[in-house]
């Protein structure tokens, strides 16, 4: 069950799609690879660390260096 507003936006926006959502922040990296998988952040310098380790050292065995950071703060909902 989702905690903060943060990880209750990204189960609403990945929740049914994603392998699982790991962390805590308004910044979430995003895996698109074999499965999807979220992990948030609290700050965006963060997210890019965390983004720039699996660039280099991909995500799994089925990696096609698919990644993003996505702000959740600037998704409006519907």
């Amino acid at each position: 069950m989702p905690k903060s507003r943060w990880q209750l936006k990204a189960t609403q926006l990945w929740g049914k799609r994603g392998a699982w959502i790991d962390g805590d922040g308004r910044f979430a990296v995003l895996a698109h690879c074999r499965v999807l998988t979220v992990s948030l952040w609290e700050r965006k310098e963060e997210a890019a660390r965390a983004r720039a380790g699996i660039d280099h050292f991909g995500c799994g065995g089925a990696c096609s260096r698919n990644h993003e950071i996505v702000d959740l703060q600037a998704i409006r909902p519907n």
